[in-house]
């Protein structure tokens, strides 16, 4: 009885044994059938985080440091405020850039050659300021040598000297001067040196000529003329220069020295009134200044401009305008003094700043 106890406990052992590993057995051969799942990752995800990843150490590597300066101001959120003296610099910085680009664009499109085309442009430019010169003669009356030698036409022509010497003096600080210091590249006192020239020697001039107050007037006349001819030289040089880059630039360019010279022409007429030339022997002295402007032209059309054009408007502007500043305060200005007649005056001081307002106006367009 004992010894059949045992057999039957030895089989119940044997038979779990072979159970459990039978049970093993099926679990590691699933484990081999049906892997554990790997996590699923989405290819195009992983793609464009590695991309991400590779663009920021890029961008690490790249970035320079730059240098805060001790002046720079900084917001609450850590972010630089640019200093506006810096901005101003930056804009100067990005002016002259701009200059210097317009400058080798005009050089190298100045150096193609000079078609018919060019020179016809130039050449109705040129005639559109010489028209300029001669406008004032058909606003002018058929008899109006004899009718400022009456006491009233005297008055009127003080009127318009006077708004001449107004006129003169915006010419000479609103565009000519400011023109030169603008694009000057030499030392700025010669621009005051060329200036103070250009006044004495009008100054000399006055003094060896004239014994009379009618040859005072005179030479007065004269050498506006000599100065209108310098001036219109440099116009010319803008307009030949202008039509080199295009026909477009060419024609804004005219436009800006017609709207600009015609109340300076209006001055030109008053002085050679005051000298007794009549009305047709005025058209023709203006005629004869106005071929300065033609020479201006040819000569940038014959050298392509470029620097000759800067070269000459940096001694021909400031002569000119010290020869603009006698006349104005030497000559004309001298003899609207004697007026004693307190509405005159009036008007004559309205006319002088008016001539001013005008040019600082027109200025807008040059």
């Amino acid at each position: 009885m004992g010894l059949n106890s045992a057999r039957y406990a030895r089989a119940i052992l044997l038979l779990s044994i072979a159970m459990i590993v039978d049970a093993q057995h099926i679990v590691f051969m699933q484990g081999i059938n049906h892997p554990a799942a790997a996590p699923q990752f989405d290819q195009q995800e992983m793609a464009r985080e590695m991309l991400m990843a590779g663009s920021e150490t890029i961008e690490k590597k790249l970035v320079v440091e730059q240098p805060i300066p001790a002046d720079t101001l900084i917001d609450p959120d850590g972010r630089v405020v640019i200093d506006p003296r810096h901005r101003k610099q930056r804009q100067e910085a990005r002016r002259l850039e701009e200059e210097r680009l317009i400058e080798a664009v005009a050089n190298s499109e100045g150096k193609r050659r000079v078609n018919w085309q060019i020179w016809f442009l130039t050449m109705c430019g040129c005639a559109c300021i010489v028209a300029c010169g001669v406008a004032p003669a058909f606003i002018l009356p058929i008899n109006s040598g004899a009718f400022l030698q009456t006491r009233e036409g005297r008055r009127k022509l003080n009127l318009l000297l006077s708004f001449a010497v107004g006129s003169l003096l915006g010419d000479v600080f609103l565009h000519l001067l400011p023109e030169v210091w603008i694009g000057y590249k030499g030392s700025v006192h010669s621009v005051g040196l060329w200036t103070t020239g250009g006044l004495l020697l009008c100054f000399l001039i006055e003094k060896c000529c004239t014994t009379t107050e009618d040859s005072q007037k005179r030479v007065c006349a004269i050498m506006n003329l000599v100065a209108n001819l310098t001036d219109n030289f440099t116009h010319g040089l803008a307009v030949g220069g202008s039509f080199l880059v295009g026909a477009k630039f060419g024609m804004l360019t005219t436009f800006a020295i017609v709207v600009h010279e015609l109340p300076h022409e209006i001055s030109d007429f008053a002085i050679l009134l005051r000298a007794d030339f009549d009305k047709w022997s005025a058209v023709k002295a203006q005629l004869l200044t106005a071929l300065g402007g033609i020479m201006g032209a040819c000569v940038a059309l014959s050298v392509h401009t470029g620097a000759i054009m800067g070269g000459a408007a940096q001694w021909i502007l400031p002569f000119t305008a010290g020869g603009f500043l006698n006349i104005a305060l030497a000559q004309i200005l001298p003899e609207l003094m004697h007026e004693t007649n307190p509405r005159q005056n009036l008007l004559q001081l309205a006319l002088l700043f008016g001539g001013i307002l005008v040019m600082s106006a027109l200025n807008q367009f040059h």
